[in-house]
């Protein structure tokens, strides 16, 4: 009778034991529902999912519209979940995504030219005065790379030596330069009147440019002809 007697309590304490491990089982959430509510919460927010959670890990269950993911690394790196049920939890996993390799593009360098010594402004570049060096040659830095657009140019400004040779190093290749001395030539009907000037400002072939009379101190508008000549008009030969 005692046996038996015995044999009912386990059989009572083992329908217990059942019952309480099924409600325990139906009141949380395990590691692998969690994996999948991450990696669906990802892809409908088109990121890539690669997580890894425990599926033996176990927290207390909540509504799904009490759970609430976030991403809180700004770059889908972190991702947060939280539980703001009666009974609040939060979880935080590493999304570990393939992340591209940028490759940064070499820049090409090129053979530019520079000085061998020091030459200060209003110095004339000769052809022996250079030497090349490698250098990033991009928009920004318009370094010369051809010999012809140096040699022969006076310097702007004063350049040291293995310094790469700019364009606004050089002064501008002007036919009369500003206070260069010229002719002035004024042709008329049947005479020829020419005086000597200075120029004002610079000028290239045909250019306007302003002309100090020496003799009036007058200042008139002229055209560059050539290196040492300004005539008034452009019919003129």
């Amino acid at each position: 009778m005692e046996i038996k007697l015995n044999m009912k309590k386990a059989f009572i304490s083992l329908i217990i034991l059942l019952s309480v491990s099924n409600n325990l089982s139906a009141s949380t959430i395990s590691g692998s529902q969690l994996k999948l509510l991450i990696e669906n919460w990802l892809e409908k927010n088109g990121k890539e999912a690669n997580i890894s959670i425990l599926g033996e890990l176990k927290y207390p269950d909540c509504d799904p519209s009490k759970i609430i993911i976030n991403d809180i690394s700004g770059n889908s790196k972190l991702i947060k979940v939280n539980c703001i049920g009666k009974n609040p939890w939060q979880f935080i996993v590493r999304n570990k995504t393939n992340q591209k390799k940028i490759v940064k593009s070499k820049k090409k360098s090129a053979d530019v030219f520079a000085l061998k010594k020091l030459k200060n402004k209003g110095s004339i570049i000769l052809e022996e005065d250079l030497i090349t060096i490698k250098k990033n040659n991009t928009i920004g830095n318009m370094f010369i790379t051809e010999k012809s657009e140096i040699v022969g140019k006076r310097l702007k400004k004063k350049v040291r030596p293995n310094e790469a040779i700019r364009y606004s190093n050089l002064k501008d290749d002007w036919l009369i330069e500003k206070n260069a001395i010229v002719t002035i030539i004024n042709n008329k009907s049947f005479i020829t009147i020419k005086e000597e000037g200075v120029a004002m400002n610079n000028a290239n072939y045909m250019g306007k440019i302003k002309v100090k009379n020496v003799k009036s101190g007058k200042i008139i508008v002229g055209y560059a002809k050539n290196k040492k000549k300004v005539i008034l008009n452009t019919k003129q030969n």
